[in-house]
């Protein structure tokens, strides 16, 4: 498995934190309806805008498809992931004050299952496809086809273990404690206050519910 080191890495730059901000409140406002407001035309957002910064951490390099509408990011040399730029931006808000994703393999009979895996560093490895189905207890998040394709429309929740627990609330609390961390020593703490960042965590992981959260609607009863 491909696991990060924090000591390793570079810390995130202002120039990349504003950027994901930007294209947050871009899209935010967007989905308002408030593109123009009296004379002020907000600027549109782009996908480009969520690779500022990079490579990073683990990520290693990240590129907008503009044919497919993904973005493919490589989990240092890895093959190419395929997600929603509102997935990635998940992944890069959570990931902002440490190293990132990595790549975690379980091994069944002749199958090979690789996830992307937050939180590693902190003994409590979180997979990003939970995250993003917003998984619950005894809930477990498989792919239906390619692991290559982290898309929404790829993943599927199943019944899983009752040990299944952790989740999207488990996740704010690490990367809130990365931001005690680290937040200060590089330099964003003026930037983004621990407040702001909380917003950013959950304005990030709405507005991916927005865009895809319709896929993991299921019929009650059936």
């Amino acid at each position: 498995m491909t696991r990060t080191d924090i000591r390793t890495y570079d810390p995130t730059t202002p120039e990349a934190a504003q950027a994901l901000l930007g294209y947050l409140n871009a899209t935010t406002k967007t989905l308002k309806g408030k593109e123009v407001v009296g004379e002020t035309v907000h600027p549109i957002p782009h996908p480009e805008d969520l690779l500022q910064g990079l490579p990073q951490g683990s990520l290693s390099a990240a590129r907008y498809d503009h044919e497919c509408g993904l973005i493919a990011l490589t989990i240092k040399d890895r093959n190419e992931r395929f997600i929603e730029p509102e997935a990635f931006l998940v992944l890069r808000v959570l990931s902002l004050f440490n190293g990132g994703a990595y790549i975690d393999t379980s091994q069944r009979g002749a199958d090979g299952y690789h996830y992307l895996e937050m939180f590693s560093r902190r003994g409590m490895g979180i997979t990003l496809q939970r995250l993003l189905a917003d998984a619950q207890k005894g809930e477990l998040v498989k792919m239906r086809e390619d692991h290559h394709l982290v898309t929404a429309t790829n993943l599927a929740i199943v019944p899983g273990s009752q040990r299944n627990t952790r989740g999207r609330r488990e996740a704010f609390e690490a990367a809130l404690a990365d931001y005690d961390e680290r937040a200060t020593s590089w330099g964003l703490a003026r930037l983004l206050s621990k407040t702001d960042y909380l917003a950013m965590l959950r304005g990030a992981f709405r507005l991916y519910d927005i865009k895809h959260g319709h896929n993991f609607l299921r019929v009650i009863g059936e």
